[in-house]
């Protein structure tokens, strides 16, 4: 029965991932790159299974002796040096990503939110106190509402950025954790299964590019996937326990770290606990002894999760609303429904989704010639006598696919980001394709052949030709992608010898709209659909308008500027040639305004965004922005409203940067507009 569960498991990875049904649901939209890698993979794949069949036939027996002296090799250092020695290379292949390809910097807008929501932690608040003049301070995704700022992450993920803020390093966190979860991996694995398995699963988890990139960065699912491996290790003690007072230490470790889990990531959380807590619940029917140390396990978990909700109580204003939900409405949980986009997700939508992630997975999470997902398959097919352990990861592993097709965002960063707590589980069942390929082959030829792929594959993905998938090309890709969000803002502040400064800064016209729209209680994205569809000029007067018009309640001057703003009619188009961040629409053959001509000349000064510079503000005492320096979003005319707040700085505009390597002053003595 477990095996043609497992069988079962690998047949419907197989006709999502590696069937490209997602594509054949959306018209070839969801993966677009997916023919290009299969291409590639034919061509690659073959030439490495033809290299290594004739390296099979012509060497024969010298390829099994070649075979034993790596298996030698691979199990000569003791559990200790190999555990050690692994971590660091973890801890040293993330800390270069963190340093060469995101040179420190947070690279994304989660990153960017959390680490301004780490900022205030460290100051030992919950929330800072938002400005009266918001729109020169909100982002997105940022709450600034009811006397309360902060980001709309559980507290978790900021909370771990914060330790890395309190020592002015928050890109040495992940690494360090990452670190952590190739040990927590490696002592589960060798408890489950032997150290064969365990030393091979855990190579090509720190061999994994998705890994890397993932561990250099500043995102949430580093810190999930270390305490879920700590919940799996200490839940591998529990069950080869006899003795109940170790059965307890190493429950209430696994209710710790699921606990954790949840801080940071619930929606993992939950789907970490559902598999822990059937495996548990069915080795507690079999021996009742055990029942005991899962309640214990369950008063430990409800300790981190007593302080997730009073966390939520103490920000949103209710303990069940988090503050993603608080931000955009109801429609940002999980489930089937409208999401915020309006859009209905549906149990088709989300097939296609769970399909699209792992089409993604097949490419990112190895970069080897030949598909991930489908070495994952005929892994989990070929496997004889399969254990409740493979069982269970099976199972965490189908869970995050079903759990987050379920979810209306699709989420992307490094790969399919919302698998990554899973990631240990694909990865085991692609370590042991090779061995149970060559169990279930009687051919010697053929089981040389599956033991070479595996090393050759990795050797091609990190030191051979790039394309579609290569490791060092995808380490290297981020290195090149969005080189604003890299600038040393703090080293640029030093050069200048900036003293209690303002410094203005241009996020260009679709931002400083998107800020005002935000004030007005828009969500981020019924924001980006406004000024998608509507003239941006028309939006922008209807707000200076509005500047004018008797406070009523929010929504309702949210609404009266955009029926002004669609009253304009026209069918406004999107202007080309300009970036996603910058786009505006304007009906064709209009007039803009000197308003809108003077906004939309400022895209040509330089643009940064806003976000980068609110991960760098720092409070004062009273929980309000201080510091030595302030950034502001500069709102052109409207600036002359901080004089009241502002007005004892030096105020100044920033400079971009032509590149990394430009070191001119970023600072400008401020103009009135």
């Amino acid at each position: 029965m477990p095996r043609l569960t497992l069988r079962i498991c690998a047949a419907t990875l197989a006709a999502c991932g590696v069937f490209p049904l997602a594509n054949i649901l959306s018209n070839g939209q969801a993966v677009p790159w997916y023919g290009a890698a299969v291409r590639e993979w034919s061509e690659r794949g073959l030439l490495i299974l033809g290299v290594a069949t004739l390296v099979s036939l012509a060497m024969g027996g010298r390829v099994d002796q070649l075979l034993a002296r790596l298996h030698g090799a691979l199990l000569r250092p003791s559990p200790r040096v190999f555990a050690t020695g692994l971590a660091c290379v973890a801890f040293g292949a993330s800390l270069f990503v963190a340093l060469w390809a995101f040179a420190g910097q947070p690279f994304g807008a989660d990153e960017m939110a959390q680490q301004w929501h780490a900022r205030i932690l460290a100051t030992g608040r919950l929330a800072a106190h938002p400005e009266s003049m918001r729109e020169f301070f909100n982002t997105w995704p940022v709450l600034d509402r009811d006397g309360r700022w902060y980001s709309q992450y559980p507290i978790g993920g900021p909370a771990f950025v914060a330790f890395g803020v309190l020592v002015g390093a928050p890109w040495l966190t992940n690494p360090i954790l990452l670190a952590l979860a190739t040990v927590a991996l490696y002592r589960f694995l060798v408890l489950v299964f032997d150290e064969t398995v365990a030393r091979t699963t855990t190579l090509l988890f720190v061999a994994s590019p998705m890994v890397l990139v993932m561990g250099g960065s500043q995102m949430s699912h580093v810190p999930a996937l270390a305490f879920t491996m700590i919940a799996l290790w200490a839940l591998a003690r529990w069950d080869g326990s006899d003795h109940a007072d170790e059965r307890r230490r190493a429950a209430v470790t696994i209710g710790l770290a699921v606990g954790i889990v949840a801080l940071v990531r619930p929606l993992d959380a939950a789907i970490v606990a559902v598999a822990v807590g059937g495996f548990q619940a069915a080795r507690a029917r079999a021996v009742p002894a055990r029942w005991p140390s899962i309640a214990v396990q369950v008063l430990a978990g409800a300790i981190p999760i007593a302080l997730l909700l009073w966390a939520n109580a103490r920000t949103t204003g209710s303990p069940l609303d988090f503050g993603y939900e608080a931000l955009n409405g109801p429609g940002h949980g999980w489930g089937f429904h409208i999401d915020p986009n309006g859009d209905a997700h549906t149990p088709l939508r989300g097939l296609k989704l769970a399909s699209s992630y792992l089409l993604r997975l097949s490419l990112y999470l190895f970069e080897w010639p030949l598909p991930g997902v489908l070495v994952v398959v005929v892994g989990m097919a070929a496997l004889k006598r399969p254990t409740r352990w493979d069982m269970l990861l099976a199972a965490l592993a189908a869970g995050f696919v079903a759990a987050y097709g379920a979810y209306w965002f699709d989420g992307f960063f490094a790969g399919p980001r919302f698998l990554f707590t899973a990631v240990p589980a694909f990865v085991l069942f692609a370590a042991r394709a090779p061995v149970a390929v060559a169990e279930a082959v009687a051919r010697p030829a053929v089981r040389r052949v599956a033991m070479l792929v595996l090393p050759v594959c990795v050797t091609a993905a990190w030191l051979g030709p790039w394309g579609v998938s290569s490791a060092a090309s995808r380490v290297a890709l981020y290195r090149d992608q969005r080189t604003k969000h890299k600038t040393d803002i703090e080293a640029q502040v030093t050069r200048a010898g900036l003293r209690n400064a303002l410094v203005f800064v241009n996020e260009g016209w679709r931002g400083t709209l998107e800020a005002r729209l935000r004030v007005l209680g828009a969500s981020q994205f019924r924001a980006d659909r406004v000024l998608n569809t509507l003239d941006a000029c028309a939006i922008q007067t209807a707000l200076d308008e509005e500047d004018h018009v008797p406070a009523t309640a929010d929504s309702i001057r949210l609404e009266r500027v955009v029926a002004r703003a669609r009253a304009f009619g026209g069918g406004p188009q999107l202007v080309p040639g300009l970036s996603a961040d910058q786009a505006i629409a304007l009906v064709p053959g209009s007039s803009p305004t000197a308003v809108c001509r003077a906004e939309f000349s400022r895209y040509s000064l330089g643009t940064m965004p806003y976000a980068m510079f609110l991960a760098r503000q720092t409070l004062a005492a009273d929980g309000h922005v201080g510091g030595n320096v302030v950034y502001v979003r500069d709102l052109g005319q409207r600036n002359e409203r901080l004089r009241d707040r502002f007005g004892d700085r030096a105020w100044f505009r920033y400079r971009p940067a032509r590149g990394l390597s430009d070191t001119t002053n970023a600072f400008v003595p401020y103009v009135r507009d």
